[in-house]
């Protein structure tokens, strides 16, 4: 099982447990497969913001060796080209770097370019849903939660990419949050981001859980996925070993539907202000940004 052992080069895709994924400790380019390490420095507008070019095949390129190249944001994507990215937040696999390779591998001919920035969001948790994504995990959603603080990331997509994104995330829907209270760890704020969105969470014994592997506070209970798995391997009563449990789940679809139907029972409904059914996706070149 994995729990704070998540590998970087491991997807939810290889095995369930590995949901959301292991976090990058920096911000990041996605790009040619592999990570670019971004300083996010304080007060620094995104396009100006330094990439450290990675020398190595390896998945986590310059997050984890040395970078002898760097490169601004602005030298990658032209004024046009950066004014076109539209900021989704990320808060699930999608800053899974092995997620990431394993999506953009669907479609080779969709430029993997990616610009992945670290940051934080009030009033918001990430907390287990109550359905099952396809390869078997738990996966997760935002709720509300007054008070709390959760770190998430916006990746800033153009449109094919935002359409091959939205091909693997059946089920959600984008939603809009114009509140502010999405801030970059460079400090800067977008007047407008996304983020795929369903209006129910999974009620474990009376509470909604979140993922440790998501760093924030809350007052909320953390749950590895690999326990939370074994959890509902118990209360179906399934007879069998964990991996006929996850075999069944990835590849049964009877055996899913019966599972999922167990979950709906434990689903919650909720109402998040903060976030509202979009009416047109805007681009940053349509935006003000500012610091904070």
């Amino acid at each position: 099982m994995y729990r704070d052992n998540k590998p970087f080069d491991l997807s939810p895709y290889d095995h369930p447990d590995i949901y959301p994924g292991p976090r990058p400790h920096s911000s990041f380019v996605f790009w040619q497969g592999k990570a670019h390490r971004i300083e996010a420095i304080k007060g620094l507008p995104l396009e100006h913001q330094v990439v450290h070019l990675s020398n190595s095949d390896h998945i986590l390129g310059s997050l984890a060796f040395n970078s002898f190249e760097t490169r601004k944001v602005s030298d990658f994507l032209g004024d046009g080209m950066l004014k076109e990215k539209v900021p989704v937040v990320a808060y699930g696999s999608n800053v899974c770097l092995a997620q990431l390779r394993y999506k953009f591998n669907l479609r080779p001919s969709v430029d993997d370019f990616m610009l992945c920035i670290k940051g934080a969001i009030i009033d918001s948790e990430i907390v287990y849903g109550p359905f099952l994504a396809p390869y078997g995990s738990l996966p997760g959603v935002i709720a509300p939660m007054e008070g709390a603080t959760t770190e998430v990331w916006i990746t800033f997509m153009d449109k094919k990419q935002l359409e091959l994104i939205n091909a693997t995330e059946k089920g959600y829907e984008l939603r809009e949050h114009s509140g502010q209270k999405m801030v970059l760890e460079s400090g800067e704020v977008f007047e407008k981001v996304y983020a795929y969105f369903v209006p129910e969470a999974l009620l474990w014994e009376g509470q909604m859980i979140r993922f440790p592997d998501i760093p924030g506070t809350s007052p909320l209970p953390a749950i590895w996925q690999a326990d939370m798995l074994n959890e509902v391997r118990e209360k179906i009563d399934f007879m069998g070993t964990r991996e006929e449990f996850i075999h069944l789940l990835r590849w049964d679809f009877a055996f899913r539907e019966q599972v999922e139907l167990f979950l709906k029972k434990h689903a919650c409904e909720f109402d998040h202000a903060d976030w509202k059914p979009l009416e047109k996706i805007a681009s940053i070149g349509e935006m003000n940004r500012s610091f904070k």
